[in-house]
Parts: C-alpha cells; structure tokens; sequence
C-alpha cells in the first residue's frame, strides 16, 4: 500500500509542477489595447509629426483628431487591454467575463442550500463560502468551505485556476479535504413512516456521514462562445485524485457481502438474479475507495439579455473508475443569475442529483435547491 501511495504522491508532484508553470510562466505578461486603426509606429509618427507643425495647426484642421476622441460612441463597450477587465469596467454580461478573475479583484460567494427530495424536502440544509482572487490576469487563487445535508457532506478546497489559453482553456488544481453525505434507505429504516408500503431500496430522506477523504481535483475549464449569448462550457471538473478510501466493514465482510449479490459501493443499487433491485449491506461495502473518481462536466450558458444569465450543465460521476451498472450518477444543474450591475449577482441553482438512478428510482426523485449572492471589490 505504502509503494503505490508513494507512486501516487510523485505523480501529483510532477502535475502540479508542471501545470503550474505553465500556469505561472505567462502571469507577468501585460496586453496592451491597439490606440488606432494603424500600427504603433504610424501612431508614433503621427504624433512627431503634430509636434513639428505649428501651434495654428494642431488649433486647426490637424486638430479634428482629438475633438474624435472627445467625442467617443458611448454606445462601444470600454477599451480594455485585451479584455483584462477592471473593477470599473467588469462587464455585467456572464458571457463577457473572463475565465480568470481579473489581478487585484477579489470575489466571494455565499449560498444557502436544502434538500429537496422526495422523503426528505427540507429536513436538511447547510451554508457555504467561497472566494477567488486575481493574483494576475490569468492566474487565479481559489478557496471555499461547501456542506449540505446538516454537516454530513461537507468540503474545504484551495488551489488555483490558470490560463492555458486566455479566456478558451484553463487549468484548475485544487486539494480537497471531504466527505460525502450517503443517502439512507427505506430497507435501512423500515418503521419511519414515509418508508410504510414503498421499495425498501428507495432513498428516505436521512443521510450518514461517510469517512474523509483528501484528494487533488483537477479540471480544465473550456468556454467556447458561439455568439455573445451562447456558448458552450464544460471540463469544469475532470478527475479527482483520492489519496485515500473509506470503507465499513472488514475485507471478508465485505467479500461476503458482494458474493450474496450486494453491490460493493455503499451509494450503489444492483440487480438480483431475478431482476429485483438490491441495495449494498450498509455495514460492509465501501464508500469510496483510493483511486481515482472520473467527474466530466459539460453545459450549455446562455444570457439572453446582459443581467440574466442562464446555464445548464450535467456531470458524469464514476467514483473508482467503476463503470458497473449502478455505479455512476449523472447530476443535472440548472442555474439562473441575476446582476443588477458589475460587482453584485444573485442567483438560485437547482439540481436534479442523478438522473439516471436505478430502478425503483425516479430522476426527479433526489433534488437539491442552493440560493447564492456574490459580490466583487
């Protein structure tokens, strides 16, 4: 176990140097906004050149030039150095933001979230922070405390998000010391009273709190806008790295288990040999094991005036790499926010946690609803 924790810490090391070097190298860079129409020389000629003349011509004709930029369209968006926004000039648009926070910009979020469930609406919630800070332009500081479920799911995260190609393709790298809320079901607690005459496999509105786990989450958030109201995002999560597992039970209790045709995921519904549902043994299965979980993400943002903006977006989620049926969930969010101008946004997120659960499950069974206010200085 020890050689292969080793081979694990080496690889991460390797990554996170690399990634944040690239990351890193191009911070400083400054982009600078064209003055004219011509190039740099041309605008530096013209400028000798206005200063030979006389005074009578820069009072004259000559001096059209500068009535010009007196008299700019208010209409055109500001004049940006490559789009690196300022606090004055951040847009109100979410499409118009950049990926990275512009440098010297600090934004934080809070949210407020209950459950929503069939069994369980509103008997559980929790309250979450979260904050990013532009180091440089195409650099940013991430950091936050999330939980749900009264505590029982919960995860404190730092790390970073750079530009690989500004504003298209960055890299996010983020420890992440968590834990999972696993939902209770009604073969657990057969004497609630939500649980009288339903599938004993059917979630019933209680959680337990499973081990903590630390892992390296890494992601490489893509935006790619098809037109200044609707783009495509995803790889906002890509893989996770757990550096460690939770398991209940001992190894032959848990062999024992999967033998008499329990699933081995704690979270996970299998089928029987005569095609009934069967839950994992709550005391002998595992909750989540050391290896990597594969998180994809992919959605679709839309603002279809400046303040509102409106993006969906799914998640693949196969904790272990296990690919076997009732393994993986596919959670769906809907998220709307609203900015009543450039350093304030609400919104509310709803989010369907898995679409595509195991019989007798419903995809509109589990849900979860967050309300968030954000703000920038």
């Amino acid at each position: 176990m020890l050689p292969e924790v080793s081979r694990r810490l080496r690889l991460v090391l390797v990554l996170l140097l690399s990634v944040g070097y690239v990351a890193w190298h191009g911070h400083s860079t400054v982009a600078f906004a064209k003055g004219g129409d011509s190039g740099g020389g041309d605008d530096d000629d013209d400028d000798d050149s206005g200063g030979k003349g006389g005074g009578d011509d820069d009072k004259g004709g000559g001096g059209g030039g500068d009535d010009d930029d007196e008299e700019t369209d208010k209409d055109q968006p500001p004049v940006t150095a490559g789009g690196l926004y300022t606090i004055k000039t951040y847009p109100v648009r979410e499409l118009t933001r950049p990926l990275t926070m512009t440098q010297k910009i600090t934004q934080l979020k809070a949210s407020l979230g209950t459950d929503l469930s069939a069994k369980g609406a509103f008997t559980s919630g929790g309250l979450s922070l979260e904050g990013v800070y532009g180091f440089s332009d195409n650099f940013t500081l991430i950091g936050g405390f999330t939980n749900a479920y009264n505590m029982k799911q919960f995860s404190v995260y730092a790390g970073f998000e750079g530009a690989l190609a500004y504003d298209t393709v960055d890299i996010r790298l983020a420890a992440n010391l968590h834990r999972f809320a696993i939902a209770r079901l009604c073969g657990q607690d057969s004497g609630l009273d939500v649980c009288v005459g339903v599938d004993p496999t059917l979630p019933d509105g209680h959680f337990d709190a499973s081990g903590i786990q630390f892992s390296i989450d890494l992601g490489f958030p893509v935006r790619y806008a098809f037109t200044p109201e609707i783009a495509i995002v995803a790889l906002q999560t890509l893989i996770s790295i757990d550096f460690n597992g939770s398991q209940r039970g001992t190894d032959d209790q848990r062999k024992a288990s999967t033998m008499a045709g329990h699933p081995l995921l704690c979270s996970a519904i299998g089928t029987m040999m005569n095609g009934m549902p069967i839950a994992a043994d709550p005391t002998a299965c595992v909750e989540n094991g050391a290896k990597p979980d594969f998180n994809p993400s992919v959605g679709i943002a839309t603002n279809p005036v400046p303040p509102l903006s409106v993006i969906i977006f799914a998640q693949l989620r196969i904790p272990d790499f296990d690919t076997s049926v009732g393994n993986f969930q596919i959670p769906v969010t809907g998220r709307v926010e609203f900015s009543p101008n450039k350093q304030f946004d609400v919104g509310l997120e709803f989010t369907l946690l898995n679409v595509k659960p195991p019989d007798p499950q419903s995809p509109i069974d589990n849900r979860f609803l967050s309300l968030f206010a954000q703000a920038r200085f």
